[in-house]
């Protein structure tokens, strides 16, 4: 009698768990499910602004799990084992793609080529470069250019960085460089009022990462005694230097115009041709829009801007970031669902490239003016035909300038195309040897015509 009154009671018990465990995971799933909603929900408009198809495409998934266990009670448990696994798959699928990212990052190839050299490679992400130096008092930025604004859809695009202000820029050589803009904003160590040579561009012209001393600006100088003036900005397209251009003309006396037209700049013209700002640059009726009378505005502008993204300016790989927040899966599977072009085979729009060199005649049609095509590294290992017919295309824009293809010199005129380069690292700027060579170059040729 005894058992038979302990059956019903063990029975019972375990009945009661087992509600228990059913209550919990409905708790659970109600929960979660609340969670993914908000989620959804704050970040839907963000992540389709940003064509972050990926992140939106896991949470509507999780979303839609969720939903169907909230409302079929019999789905409960499968919604949690579909959960288990799906979270599980992406993050050991991210976690091999870590693994040979890891050991391809360009931060980690540097590391081994400067071990070769017996040199150190400072590992700091760019804002935490940033903000030592502020604890050691110096008032310094990271280096953000005009491309950051372009890339937002600005209506009005800052066309230089702050003026009189000090950044740290790039670290393609082990140590971070830090350099100071002169009262335009520009990367120059002393304003003359009358050069040889105003130089445009982008990176290139600026003279990215290297020691000042191999800056295209200074080695003109040091090398030929030709002052040059830069006007370069990392980032810059063919329309951001023809405005700046236009800006600059009552400025400036000079001889010639030295204009760096890197590869990734057929890229550049397709992000800058949106901004109805820039456009109006091409127009031969329209007088400018005193930018550099009114830098003051733009540097209150800016300098707002920074403060308040600090923390959004990390740059660099980052391993804790890539794990936890599977950043490199979510980019690949963006590049699947949104076919973004590679950059070296976009397609760009010919007739502005006419329209360009057709105003920057028009702006100085007493001036000499040489348009000097870049490289880039793959153009030396498998896009040796496509970076010969840019050439040809470019050369083709225009019969008021001349144009310099510094590719064709390279392949063949240099033993190894990696010495040109920083490091010998792909998609990198020129290394010292680089830019004498380019200078030299373009020397000899100002000579001949």
């Amino acid at each position: 009698m005894k058992n038979q009154s302990k059956m019903p009671k063990s029975k019972l018990k375990i009945l009661q768990n087992s509600v228990i465990r059913q209550n919990i995971i409905r708790i659970f799933i109600i929960f979660l499910f609340i969670s993914i909603s908000l989620i959804l929900l704050k970040k839907f408009n963000q992540y389709s602004n940003q064509k972050d198809f990926a992140k939106l495409s896991i949470i509507i998934i999780l979303f839609i799990n969720f939903l169907v266990a909230s409302f079929i009670k019999s789905y409960e448990k499968k919604s949690l084992i579909f959960f288990t696994y799906f979270v599980l798959i992406l993050y050991s699928v991210n976690s091999l793609i870590v693994y040979f990212d890891h050991k391809n990052t360009s931060e980690k190839k540097m590391e081994i080529e400067l071990k070769k050299l017996n040199r150190n490679f400072d590992k700091r992400k760019l804002i935490e470069v940033v903000k030592d130096e502020r604890l050691k008092g110096n008032n310094i930025y990271p280096y953000v250019v005009p491309r950051e604004f372009l890339k937002k859809n600005k209506d009005e695009i800052p066309l230089t960085p702050m003026s009189n202000t000090k950044y740290i820029s790039c670290n393609e050589f082990g140590i971070w460089k830090k350099i100071k803009t002169d009262k335009f904003g520009l990367n120059n160590k002393i304003f003359y009022k009358k050069v040889d040579i105003l130089l445009m561009g982008d990176s290139f012209a600026e003279g990215s990462c290297v020691n000042q001393e191999y800056e295209p600006a200074n080695l003109f100088e040091k090398k030929f005694n030709l002052k040059t003036y830069n006007l370069g900005i990392s980032g810059n397209g063919p329309l951001i230097s023809l405005a700046l251009a236009h800006e600059i003309k009552k400025i400036f006396e000079f001889n010639y115009i030295v204009w760096f037209i890197f590869d990734n700049d057929f890229y550049d013209l397709s992000l800058e041709i949106k901004s109805n700002y820039l456009k109006e640059y091409l127009k031969k009726d329209f007088l400018n829009n005193q930018y550099f009378q009114n830098i003051e505005k733009t540097n209150f502008f800016q300098k707002q801007y920074i403060e308040n993204n600090l923390g959004n300016f990390k740059r660099g790989y980052s391993l804790k970031e890539s794990l936890l927040e599977l950043k490199p899966l979510i980019s690949r599977i963006n590049k699947l669902i949104n076919k973004k072009p590679n950059e070296d085979l976009v397609k760009y729009n010919k007739d502005y490239f006419e329209k360009i060199f057709d105003k920057i005649s028009f702006l100085y049609p007493k001036k000499k003016i040489f348009i000097v095509y870049l490289p880039e590294t793959t153009c030396f290992k498998h896009r040796s035909v496509e970076c010969s017919k840019r050439f040809d295309e470019l050369s083709s824009y225009s019969d008021e300038v001349t144009f310099l293809n510094f590719y064709n010199f390279l392949k063949n005129n240099s033993d190894n195309y990696k010495d040109m380069y920083a490091l010998g690292q792909d998609r990198a700027h020129f290394s010292p040897a680089g830019y004498e060579y380019l200078i030299e170059f373009v020397y000899d040729s100002i000579k001949k015509n």
